[in-house]
């Protein structure tokens, strides 16, 4: 489940900010376990139902950039259980599962290094949940749905999915933003929608508290329409927080992001 990528970012890293801009660094902390914490209240059958995620982040230097060591600790929903299904079969194969990702110095994911392991990991997970599911049952039938995607995936693409969760809270690492009215941003906004959605708005800094930047983005299309709000910091370039609204006609997905100390 992919966030939307704010085309802010075609400010690229390493520039020099000019004035009116601000420049966002990347130097995460170092050696500090970091909770990742993700909560989505989605529509379903007329309710909204809950869906959580908790995560463990590490960063390790590694020559001039970081590996980031991921590990999801926890998943939950209060759905009933064959709507909560495919969300289950996503990640329940990935608990506990430790990611070493490689990310340079600008902030970007560049690799996986136990690319295998997590994979094979990941695939023995699938085998077992759809093993002990009753045939043709909704659990059975998301955990087949998920391996077939996982198989058909290749190296790279399996990373990009692997990073899917965690590469939306370093979207400003190393960019340059506009202080004070924005600008106007086009883009293209995908999951959860199930289809792509193009759609344009403006992104704009709201306010700043010392090396916290507070940033407002707000896109819409054809039936479709997302507010963005991001907590920023300047100097280790981590999304702090992020706050969305999707609305797909009368349809509305909300979902927070969060990045805090685990102690």
């Amino acid at each position: 489940m992919r966030a939307l990528w704010p085309a802010i970012l075609l400010c690229a890293a390493a520039v020099p900010a000019r004035a009116g801009t601000i420049a966002i660094g990347f130097a995460p902390p170092v050696g500090q376990d970091l909770l990742y914490h993700i909560e989505q209240l989605r529509p379903i059958a007329g309710e909204e139902r809950r869906f959580v995620s908790d995560r463990r982040l590490r960063f390790e230097r590694a020559g001039d950039g970081y590996i980031l060591h991921m590990t999801l600790t926890r998943i939950d929903s209060d759905a009933p259980p064959d709507m909560a299904a495919s969300y289950m079969a996503a990640l329940s194969p990935l608990l506990d599962v430790t990611h070493d990702f490689r990310v340079d110095r600008s902030g970007r994911i560049t690799a996986l290094d136990n690319l295998d392991a997590v994979w094979s990991k990941a695939r023995a997970g699938l085998d077992r949940m759809a093993a002990r599911e009753k045939p043709d049952s909704a659990p059975w039938r998301a955990a087949r749905n998920v391996l077939a995607l996982f198989d058909a995936l290749s190296p790279d693409a399996r990373i990009d999915l692997l990073a899917g969760e965690v590469r939306p809270m370093l979207l400003f690492a190393g960019a340059v933003v506009e202080d004070g009215a924005g600008r106007g941003v086009s883009t293209v906004a995908g999951a959860p929608l199930g289809r792509p959605a193009p759609v344009r708005g403006s992104v704009a800094v709201m306010g700043r508290d010392g090396d916290a930047l507070d940033i407002s983005e707000n896109l819409a299309g054809e039936g479709v329409s997302v507010a963005m709000r991001y907590r920023v910091s300047a100097r280790t370039g981590l999304i702090e927080r992020q706050d969305r609204a999707l609305k797909l006609g009368t349809v509305e997905l909300r979902e927070r992001r969060t990045i805090t100390s685990a102690f």
